[in-house]
């Protein structure tokens, strides 16, 4: 598939490019190693960073026309996903996902060199479980991440894409504040198996309330996602 092919090809060189042109990106194995609560604390903020860039990128790929037309819908051909379909989407899909996402987090706040690999490994993780149809406590990352407010698990992607072009909710990657704060959320088939996958906020629906006005663009985050990415690798904080 030319898509595949594009990913690899894009990323190989997205990863080039960060390595020889962004000196630092990559931690240094000789850098002093930062304190555990420093390290836990750099983790969370990272992920939520990251998180935020991907929940309006992914939103954006929803309700941008062109976008759902010409790039996202690819991913949404499978209606039931299993593990294998987690990259099988647009190559821009992908490329994008890692500028907004893991590029600007690492930016904004980054990670030493063992929590850095170890946010990629987790994240890798992270998505190969949404997208495998299991939701119990084998899903390794999500068991992880249940202490986190409004954490999801895998059902509520599943729901997701059951609901192809009309699925314009649950866009959260990690965690699932994001979802929560931006009126989002929605438990999906959280009530099977005598809801033994179900997290506490899928029974409790009323913390969740869409505070955006319909004028709102989701493109408008990014954007200053971006220019704040762009004050710091100018020096300015």
């Amino acid at each position: 598939d030319s898509h595949d092919k594009w990913t690899m090809i894009s990323q190989f060189a997205l990863n080039f490019a960060l390595y020889f042109y962004l000196p630092g990106f990559y931690p240094s194995p000789d850098a002093t190693p930062q304190p555990i609560q420093e390290r836990f604390l750099r983790l969370i903020f990272n992920h939520y960073v990251m998180s935020f860039g991907m929940y309006w990128a992914h939103r954006s790929l929803h309700v941008i026309p062109y976008l759902w037309d010409n790039v996202h819908s690819i991913h949404h051909y499978a209606k039931h996903p299993l593990s294998r379909n987690t990259y099988e989407d647009h190559w821009a899909d992908n490329f994008f996902n890692a500028i907004i996402g893991h590029m600007f987090a690492q930016i904004l706040i980054p990670l030493d060199r063992p929590t850095f690999w170890f946010s990629r490994i987790f994240r890798i993780l992270e998505s190969l479980e949404k997208h495998s149809g299991v939701s119990c406590g084998f899903n390794i990352a999500y068991s992880m991440q249940q202490w986190l407010p409004y954490a999801q698990m895998p059902h509520h992607h599943d729901w997701h894409h059951e609901g192809f072009k009309g699925s314009n909710y649950t866009f959260s990657s990690i965690g699932g504040l994001w979802d929560c704060v931006f009126g989002t959320r929605k438990g999906g088939r959280f009530t099977a198996n005598e809801s033994k996958a179900a997290t506490k906020e899928d029974f409790d629906k009323s913390k969740c309330t869409d505070i955006l006005p319909k004028w709102f663009s989701p493109m408008s985050p990014l954007v200053g996602l971006s220019v704040l990415v762009g004050f710091k690798l100018n020096g300015s904080f």
